[in-house]
C-alpha cells in the first residue's frame, strides 16, 4: 500500500478528500496509522485506499491478496474484513513456530503484487504514449 500511495502522488488529505467524495470514510489519521504500520490493515480501508489511489478495476486484486495474507499469516477474518480472534499460538508440528514463515509469505505476496500493480500501470501508460494519447 506505501508504493501504491507513493506511485499515485497523492498526499494523505488529497486520499482522504476523493475517499470522500467515493463515499468512503479514510481521515489523513488512519492512512497514517494504517500506512506506518506492519499489520495487516482492515477490507474497507483497502478497498477504499484502491479505489482512490489505484482505480476501481484494481479493487478484488488486492482484495484477493489481502485475503491470501491473511489466510497465510492465520489471521481470521470476521465481518467487514476485521481481524478475527486468534485461533491458536502460531506453533506448528512439532513446536515449529509458524508466524516467521507466515511473515515471508505475506511480504512475497505484497511484492507479488505491488510487482504486477506497477507493471500493468506502467505499461498502459508506455502503450498510450506509443499511440499517441499521453501527455507529452
Amino acid at each position: 500500500m506505501r508504493a501504491l500511495k507513493a506511485w499515485s502522488g497523492l498526499t494523505y488529505r488529497e486520499i482522504a478528500a476523493r475517499a470522500h467524495r467515493n463515499g468512503d470514510t479514510l481521515p489523513p489519521s488512519t492512512l497514517a496509522a494504517v500506512l506506518g504500520r506492519a499489520t495487516l490493515p482492515r477490507e474497507d480501508v483497502v478497498r477504499a485506499f484502491v479505489r482512490v489511489c489505484g482505480g476501481e478495476d484494481e479493487t478484488d486484486a488486492w482484495l484477493w491478496a489481502r485475503s491470501g495474507i491473511a489466510g497465510a499469516i492465520g489471521a481470521p477474518v470476521g465481518p467487514g474484513g476485521a481481524p478475527g480472534p486468534a485461533q491458536n499460538d502460531g506453533e506448528g508440528i512439532g513446536g515449529r513456530h509458524q508466524m516467521g514463515d507466515a511473515a515471508v509469505a505475506a511480504v512475497f505476496a505484497a511484492g507479488c503484487l505491488t510487482s504486477w500493480w506497477c507493471g500493468k500501470r506502467l505499461g498502459s501508460r508506455a502503450t498510450r504514449r506509443h499511440h499517441g494519447h499521453g501527455t507529452h
